[in-house]
């Protein structure tokens, strides 16, 4: 692809610093030209901190020579403001009057000095205040109140949930036109308003980020590709490719420095490398960094010095693909509610070693592979997709869900009855692989749901000593395949199991990507791997541990001997189309196989 644009993201406080002369620009310029930046957003507004148009002007010409662009972050609250909502930051409630009437004034003095803007993920409908409820019932014509509201909202699927969905969505799509873009562009028709979402992506249509219809009031779509302490990196490169197939495209990540722990502490160098990664592997034509000011503090000098280490391999990895992600399929779709089910299972699958790839649901079909949630089962006609699909991955939540409500479907399926609901296993078998963990670790763990299936022939069986189950069955009927995944119930257990559970499921995904990775040394799980269909390979270890790990690509659709061309992987070649690859503890390798 065309080589990746890095650019920084300078706050309001700061452009008043910048003003005022309280930053050291000759430190800034310094830091832009070490790290390679080109562009520099310059923001208006944030938390009640509007600045005028004599600051920004200030701040463009202490960045002349550099691309500029506006930034804002008009969904956060300040004093003078109106209603607001809480949730340890206040932000905005948009049926305040006069929040509308401060946010066009902070558009349309923007759209003074820039041609182009970006908005903070702040923007989103997050208040449900007696105000917002009392609209929403004069617009459905119900009667409930905040708390039930919340109450429903909590319990995830239900009639109440899509209707505040609906009204979020219309609520900000109408605010976004008629109070964002229409201010910005009345100084210049073809000037560009681009929005950033954030990483949460589960709640996203609830809060009204209903991204296909966002994307016909806005110019572009960015995303917050942050994956803090405690998270899976792997959901960062997800959520962008998510927004991608929503959004027909993605305008750039960003990610800041801040360990989301309570933003006392800076986040760990290498998990913001790690941010880097899956970034970068995203395929983004722009990285943002947040911010400016955070990149120049004492405290973020490791994490500097680790950006002038990893940014040359990523540009050059940005430079050599030319291929699109290759995975097991997803529907692109975002639920109408904020699931509890299989919530982020996605993050999980994918560091254990399972690439995904997020698809409109019209570019599914025969022969492909495609991995259905719970959040599909409710979304989905799944008597329709079981028609022009080639495998069907369900995930234990999906499957109870099917089993208890959908009985036309478990007919197509084979799935016959839920016998338990759960069982504890001590012991695991996969083909000729048996293992019991139990060495300073606890050997007792949750599976289920234990089904009987017409016709399913089980990969994995779990047992407790005296009984065994199948937990990974696998059927076909006709032309199509249908794999039943009863070990994603408690997704994060996914990289506690034995390495033969999560083999089986790389082996089966392995089927449609024509890429195996297999374990040689140490569990092959908290990794992230990324597939191309060009030939090239990044793999990531976000272990403190080293890993060696088995790549055997004779059944891809690309061919060439491997070298490695970024990272600290070490190869070690097996056979033709065949590699051993050592990584480093929290490290990653860039492979090419073209």
């Amino acid at each position: 692809m065309a080589s990746v644009k890095l650019a920084v993201y300078v706050t309001a406080h700061t452009v008043r610093k910048i003003a005022r002369g309280e930053l050291d620009l000759a430190a800034a310029r310094r830091l832009l030209d070490k790290l390679g930046i080109e562009k520099v957003y310059i923001e208006n507004y944030r938390f009640g901190l509007l600045v005028g148009r004599d600051e920004l002007e200030a701040a463009v010409s202490a960045f002349r020579g550099y691309e500029v662009a506006g930034g804002s972050c008009i969904g956060t609250w300040g004093e003078g403001w109106g209603r607001y909502a809480d949730f340890g930051f206040k932000v905005v409630c948009l049926t305040d009057e006069r929040n509308l009437k401060l946010i066009e004034e902070a558009m349309e003095g923007a759209g003074e000095v820039f041609d182009e803007i970006l908005i903070d993920d702040f923007w989103a409908n997050w208040c449900a205040c007696q105000h917002c409820v009392e609209r929403f019932n004069e617009e459905y014509g119900l009667d409930v109140t905040p708390q039930l509201l919340r109450a429903e909202l909590r319990r995830g699927a239900s009639p109440l949930a899509a209707l505040w969905a609906r009204f979020s969505t219309e609520l900000l799509l109408e605010v976004s036109r008629r109070h964002v873009v229409e201010p910005f562009k009345r100084h210049s028709s073809s000037a560009r308003v681009v929005l950033k979402v954030a990483e949460w992506r589960e709640d996203f249509y609830v809060r009204g980020l209903f991204i296909p219809a966002l994307r016909e009031v806005f110019d572009g779509v960015y995303v917050g590709t942050e994956s803090r302490e405690r998270v899976h990196r792997y959901g960062s490169y997800y959520t962008a490719r998510l927004v991608a197939a929503l959004a027909g495209g993605l305008g750039g990540a960003w990610f800041d420095t801040y360990d989301g722990l309570g933003y006392t502490f800076p986040v760990t160098p290498e998990t913001y490398i790690e941010q880097l990664v899956a970034s970068a592997a995203s395929l983004p034509p722009e990285i943002t960094l947040f911010n400016l000011e955070d990149l120049l503090k004492p405290s973020r000098e490791p994490h500097v010095r680790a950006l002038e280490r990893h940014l040359p391999d990523m540009r050059e990895f940005l430079r050599r693909v030319s291929g699109e992600p290759i995975g097991v399929l997803r529907p692109a779709i975002l639920p109408h509610f904020s699931p509890a089910r299989d919530r982020y299972v996605e993050d999980y699958l994918g560091s254990v070693g399972l690439p995904l790839r997020p698809v409109t649901p019209r570019e599914i079909g025969e022969g492909d592979y495609v991995l259905i949630t719970a959040k599909e089962v409710e979304l989905l006609d799944l008597e329709e997709l079981v028609r022009r699909v080639g495998t069907l991955i369900l995930t234990a939540d999906a499957l109870e869900l099917i089993a208890d409500r959908y009985a036309r479907v478990a007919k197509l399926l084979g799935l016959e009855k839920v016998e338990r609901r759960e069982a504890w296993a001590t012991t695991f078998r996969y083909g000729d692989r048996w293992t019991w963990e139990g060495h300073r670790r606890a050997v007792r763990l949750p599976v289920g749901p234990i089904i009987r299936c017409r016709g399913a022939e089980p990969v994995v069986w779990a047992g407790d000593g005296s009984e065994e189950w199948p937990v990974v069955l696998r059927r076909r009927s006709g032309g199509l395949g249908v794999v039943m995944m009863c070990v994603t119930k408690c997704p994060g257990l996914l990289l506690e199991y034995p390495e033969p559970v999560r083999q089986a499921l790389r082996d089966i995904a392995a089927e449609y990507t024509g890429v195996r990775v297999a374990a040689r040394v140490g569990p092959l799980s908290n990794v992230s791997i990324y597939l191309y269909s060009d030939g090239h390979l990044l793999v990531m270890n976000h272990n403190s541990y080293s890993l060696v790990i088995e790549v055997d690509y004779r059944k891809a659709r690309f061919s060439g001997k491997p070298r490695v061309v970024g990272g600290q992987a070490k190869l070690g070649e097996l056979a033709e189309e065949m590699f051993l690859l050592e990584l480093p503890g929290r490290s990653y390798g860039i492979i090419e196989c073209a």
